[in-house]
């Protein structure tokens, strides 16, 4: 059973001008017509850590869910995974073991309060590099059943700069959101993480401002 943290603000006080932000960002990808035919894979990056990128990742994901979509979250963030605090699970046997080949794609994925939520963790470390498996065949055949099943899924990475595996993700996915910390976040790492995620072909949907007063 998956428990809220504090953090999924969308779920816990859906009146305030933070749920309020949040549901703007899905407006804002709603229009832009992602929407139709299958599901759709978005990916969230940063230019660099401690951007807010997995609690954006996870109150969106919140949003589209009281919008009545079926939205799966997946941690392929397999340095520093954070999604399985935010929901409030183990981290269990997750995204790397399936990837290691230790578990299958089936008995990876978590359910809970949310109806129409599911969630994958990172799952304990994997022995092999994260951009060799995130670029395998395994992550794709995963990333294409979930889409068979779920009106979005959202895909945490890590920081776009220090490492190559948002890279490696953004080819298997339609698009890229970045989200950056307002006082925090350097428009240098912004513009280097623009210029890398451009050279993938995927296109970049937007940057969010987190935390901005």
């Amino acid at each position: 059973m998956l428990r809220l943290s504090n953090s999924l603000v969308a779920d816990r006080n859906p009146g305030s001008h933070v749920s309020e932000s949040f549901r703007s960002l899905r407006t804002y990808i709603r229009q832009l017509d992602l929407m139709q035919g299958s599901g759709r894979v978005l990916l969230f990056t940063s230019g660099e850590s401690g951007a807010g990128k997995t609690t954006v990742l996870a109150n969106l994901a919140v949003s589209f869910v009281q919008d009545g979509k079926r939205v799966a979250v997946v941690d392929a963030d397999l340095r520093s995974p954070g999604l399985h605090s935010v929901f409030g699970v183990d981290e269990g046997e997750g995204l790397a073991s399936y990837l290691s080949g230790r578990k299958e794609a089936g008995k990876i994925s978590v359910y809970g309060e949310l109806a129409n939520l599911t969630v994958i963790t990172a799952g304990s470390t994997a022995t092999a590099s994260p951009p060799d498996l995130l670029g395998g065949e395994k992550m794709a055949e995963l990333l294409e059943e979930l889409r068979s099943t779920h009106d979005l899924v959202f895909v945490d990475s890590p920081p776009a700069v220090d490492y190559s595996d948002a890279r490696v993700l953004a080819p298997q996915c339609d698009g890229v959101i970045l989200v950056a910390r307002y006082g925090k976040s350097k428009r240098d790492a912004l513009k280097k993480v623009k210029t890398l995620i451009e050279k993938t072909g995927t296109p970049i949907l937007g940057i969010t401002l987190n935390q901005a007063k």
